[in-house]
């Protein structure tokens, strides 16, 4: 009985790891690379593959033999992992691009990107200094990958005169950041969306579900050696009635979504229904599932139930204060970012106009598998859903590969927003790509996403933030 319980105990997890971790995808992507040494399964993280040593000072003569000084960056990068030439970027404060010396790289195929230049073992680049003290601090970012397939976000960080000993005429008038809004007495409370471990941004909940499994199997395991009653059985054949539970009243909920018009859409329809990444579960649907079902297996015994409701109670109470932890503090804070952006068809945008008509903001990258996936489910729901807008903020990359991927995926140009130094993420707190804020009419945050939307998930947020325009007969 042992062997089976263990075993039906890991399949439980494995399942529990594929849908709520699916609530977000990581920033790992898989291996494309069928050549790759599939055992070499330790990955760094971002910090420990590509280490950026201290900034320094050089001096180099002019032709009028004084010295100018430049910066000096030098990066360690780890055996088995490499950085991308044209992805280094170093500006001022103000956004413009410093005249750097980046010396040529190895070429390579990249899966992601093409014909690239890479560097291995090491990296030193020079870039001049700026002379006014407006331009301070510098911005820096790099991106890298494993050659076992593993892509990360792009880095960050930043370079003070302060960092390199300068001494600067005048101090810049808008050295102190932007003023947050007033936090609440119980901001400490929010839990950030998502945590990394390692190159991997796992969101929130899924960690929340993975707790409630473990504590609540350790408080049956606990009961079972005290009563002799098989608690742990029953308390895994509840979970999975409440897992069962929770994803057929979400398909139910939402059935048009999932099951479409036409005959392929039947079919296709039939695989979403399956398809637990889209992170489409129904929370007291699950808990009361599992509840009817522990009642009806123990029902003829008492001690058995005890033991088996208190496990079922303590995951659940995991569960639901963790959700509760999430969301509910969270949108207190969350207004729409100040900073204004430059769209594909360099235009000076600021999402603050949008109020007054709900908004969905994603944040997405052209490297990000997941965010391709779900970039036609958006752009048909703008297509269906005029009342609502639809913006797209790129993370991290430059305006020439925006627009050659709007070659093959059509947005409107006005809607696509450009963010290099990826402020976006920085303002939501958000570590993991893609991620999908939704906000009302009247500029508040109503719902966010990490990970891919589906019709059916996206639906849900839309009718929160525009009940109107996803009423029935709109459909």
């Amino acid at each position: 009985m042992r062997p089976r319980l263990s075993a039906a105990t890991a399949l439980l997890s494995a399942l529990l790891l594929t849908g709520a971790a699916a609530l977000a995808q990581p920033l790992s992507i898989p291996s494309l690379n069928s050549q790759a040494d599939s055992a070499q399964t330790d990955v760094l993280n971002a910090e420990q593959a590509f280490i950026l040593l201290p900034p320094a000072l050089s001096a180099i003569k002019t032709e009028d033999k004084t010295e100018d000084k430049q910066l000096t960056l030098n990066w360690q990068i780890a055996p088995g992992y490499y950085l991308y030439r044209d992805q280094i970027r170093i500006s001022d404060a103000q956004g413009q691009s410093l005249n750097a010396n980046i010396p040529q790289g190895e070429a390579l195929t990249d899966a992601f990107f093409g014909q690239v230049q890479v560097f291995h073992q090491q990296l030193t680049v020079q870039a001049a200094l700026p002379t006014r003290a407006e331009q301070w601090p510098l911005q820096l970012q790099w991106q890298g990958c494993a050659e076992i397939g593993v892509c990360y976000q792009p880095q960050q960080a930043s370079v003070t005169a302060q960092q390199l000993r300068l001494s600067l005429d005048t101090e810049p008038e808008n050295m102190a950041p932007a003023s947050a809004p007033p936090q609440s007495a119980t901001h400490w409370l929010a839990l950030p969306p998502s945590v990394l471990l390692g190159p991997v941004a796992l969101p929130t909940m899924a960690l929340i579900v993975f707790m409630a499994l473990f504590a609540s199997q350790w408080w049956a395991r606990r009961q079972q050696l005290r009563s002799g009653q098989p608690v742990e059985s029953a308390l895994l054949q509840a979970t999975i009635a409440g897992l069962l539970g929770a994803r057929l009243a979400y398909v139910a909920q939402w059935w048009p979504e999932y099951w479409g018009e036409s005959t392929a859409d039947h079919l296709s329809g039939l695989l979403r229904m399956l398809d637990i990444r889209d992170g489409g579960w129904n929370l007291w649907a699950g808990v009361l599932a599992a509840l009817l079902w522990a009642l009806w297996r123990t029902r003829k015994q008492a001690a058995l139930r005890r033991g088996s409701l208190q496990a079922l109670a303590l995951g659940a109470l995991i569960v639901i204060a963790g959700y509760t932890m999430r969301t509910w503090p969270a949108t207190q804070n969350m207004a729409l970012p100040s900073t204004p952006f430059v769209n594909a068809a360099a235009q000076t945008l600021d999402l603050s106009s949008y109020k007054g008509q709900p908004l969905v903001i994603n944040l997405w990258a052209s490297w990000c598998p997941p965010c391709k996936r779900e970039m036609p489910v958006l752009a048909q729901a703008q297509k269906e859903h005029p009342g609502v807008r639809f913006i797209w903020i790129n993370q991290g990359e430059d305006a020439t590969k925006v627009m050659r991927y709007l070659q093959t995926m059509p947005l409107p140009a006005a809607q696509v927003l450009l963010d290099p130094q990826q402020l976006a993420s920085q303002h939501w707190q958000q570590r993991g790509l893609p991620s999908t804020y939704f906000y009302d009419a009247s500029g508040q945050l109503k719902g966010m996403r990490m990970g891919e939307l589906s019709r059916a998930s996206l639906a849900e947020q839309l009718r929160v933030i525009a009940p109107r325009e996803h009423s029935p007969d709109k459909q």
